[in-house]
């Protein structure tokens, strides 16, 4: 085991030691499986709205759900967009001084000047992270949070397109990644998707990976129950498009490399020699790899 491996190992270990009995799926691991639910989502915007963080509402098959997005940065209808989704348990809009976010850290002042950037929020992402674990303690929370997410990428998409801006590009991290891939695997309408540390079996991110340790027993007990709630893969993979530039970090523990690179097959992978944490703090790598998916919509 080399040194990015044991930061996984040593980070989960001492989160689980925080959570106690606050872990993934702990009360409940009821729901609907994510596909059905990304897809009997609906979120309603009103143009893009510019100068503050915009609050907006989701309703789905496993309740409702309020989630917002900022608009960053608006060059005009002539750029292309690039949409970005945070992390798990980050809190994206918040820039204070001892605060720290991977969208803060990759743009904050480092943005390319030509292109629109807009930043989303996942739901249970304005509060504090005891709040947001314990909300993640229903399956059926975890599941609507995704959800949402993905649907609000396709609310956004859609206005996007009704000012022709040229091309739209969805990036995310981590929890953003699995977002970004449950949109191109159920709507499909971006024109470069951009999942960093993500892949399409996030059942079994839960069941087999370090990631099992912060998952409730009576959860880890039903392994066959997330795979069938959470996992994707089939209808990832079932998109043919060449439009997915995936990264991954060889020595991930989380997101592990084997396990989620059977996704992108045929795509153009590109392969961290780190792990989820250390990857994740790879910021010039990161934004460099974002940077050469936006540079393909020029060519």
């Amino acid at each position: 085991m080399n040194r990015h491996e044991l930061i996984d190992v040593a980070t989960i270990s001492i989160t689980r030691m925080l959570l106690r009995n606050s872990k993934f799926f702990s009360r409940s691991v009821s729901g609907a499986p994510i596909g059905d639910v990304v897809s009997g989502t609906v979120i309603d915007t009103e143009g893009i709205r510019t100068g503050s963080v915009q609050e907006v509402s989701a309703s789905t098959p496993v309740g409702e759900f309020q989630a917002a997005y900022l608009v960053s940065q608006w060059r005009g209808q002539d750029a292309p967009t690039l949409l970005y989704h945070h992390g798990s348990g980050e809190q994206p809009f918040n820039v204070g001084r001892f605060s720290s976010n991977s969208f803060h850290r990759i743009f904050g002042t480092n943005a390319d000047r030509n292109v629109n950037l807009i930043a989303l929020r996942a739901p249970f992402h304005d509060r504090s992270t005891r709040e947001y674990i314990r909300a993640m303690g229903n399956l059926e929370n975890f599941i609507g949070m995704l959800a949402t997410s993905a649907a609000l990428i396709e609310a956004l998409v859609r206005q996007i397109r009704e000012i022709r801006s040229p091309d739209i590009l969805a990036a995310g991290i981590s929890l953003g990644g699995w977002a970004v891939n449950l949109h191109r695997a159920y709507y499909g309408s971006v024109d470069r998707y951009i999942p960093m540390f993500a892949g399409a079996r996030l059942g079994e991110m839960f069941v087999s990976s370090i990631y099992r340790k912060v998952t409730a027993e009576v959860a880890r007990a039903n392994p066959a129950v997330l795979r069938t709630m959470l996992d994707f893969e089939e209808a990832f993979t079932d998109v043919t498009a060449d439009d997915c530039d995936p990264l991954l970090a060889r020595y991930d523990r989380i997101i592990e490399f084997e396990t989620q690179r059977t996704a992108y097959e045929g795509s153009d992978l590109s392969v961290l020699e780190k792990g989820h944490v250390t990857g994740s703090l790879a910021t010039d790598t990161l934004r460099t790899h974002i940077q050469q998916s936006i540079a393909k919509t020029y060519e």
